[in-house]
């Protein structure tokens, strides 16, 4: 079963596309804390539930403890990987959502500038509007 995309679909994705990266922050500086934080949280949600192997020129206790814990996971097998397939699961819905705090904090933002220069434009209106007779 394949699907086929219009040209339209195309189009409209690459200017959602062009859209996004013009209103995104150009460097690191640009970023507030809460983006930060989530750019942090998108990049390390993910944890893996196998244990990385000893480096090659490692003690003997190390290896005899790698050892054991490789064998220990094992026995435990199914029952951690699904402790980690719902942990991955929530972490993935807590970046998703802390991502989409952020995108609503970008639209709170822009929204009070509108709004002030709306309100600055009312001021001006106004004194403009007294001074004729």
């Amino acid at each position: 079963m394949s699907e086929t995309v219009s040209q339209a679909d195309i189009e409209r994705e690459l200017a959602e596309l062009r859209a996004r990266v013009q209103h995104a922050p150009a460097s690191e500086n640009e970023l507030s804390a809460l983006q930060k934080a989530i750019a942090s949280v998108n990049a390390q949600w993910h944890i893996s539930a196998t244990l990385p192997p000893p480096a090659p020129g490692a003690p003997f206790t190390w290896r005899a403890v790698y050892f054991v814990k490789r064998m220990t996971r094992r026995v435990m097998v199914e029952l951690l990987n699904t402790l980690v397939q719902q942990q991955n699961a929530f972490n993935r819905e807590v970046a998703r959502a802390l991502t989409e705090l952020g995108q609503q904090e970008t639209r709170l933002g822009e929204l009070e500038k509108r709004i002030a220069d709306l309100e600055q434009s009312a001021q001006r209106e106004t004194s403009n509007a007294k001074r004729e007779p």
